[in-house]
């Protein structure tokens, strides 16, 4: 597979090698937006236990559980 086509794949853009965006100039530009892809991929990381079992599908209680989706996880609390 031939560098770039994972991210072009993805929908992100490709720096060209030639032409007027392809300048060497240019290169804090694209330094910025690959930190930019980061930053976006950072904020879809849940943080702390309750965003994680959200996230997960995993919730508990001490009722039956109702609703949710195929998948998702209930731990009924008995006492």
């Amino acid at each position: 597979m031939a560098i770039g086509d994972d991210a072009q794949a993805a929908g992100l853009p490709i720096v060209p090698d030639i032409g007027e965006e392809g300048r060497v100039r240019w290169g804090a530009r694209e330094i910025t937006r690959t930190r930019d892809f980061i930053a976006q991929i950072k904020a879809l990381i849940p943080v702390g236990k309750t965003s994680y079992r959200n996230a997960s599908g995993i919730s508990s209680g001490t009722a039956n559980p109702t609703g949710g989706t195929d998948g998702d996880i209930y731990l009924k609390i008995v006492e």
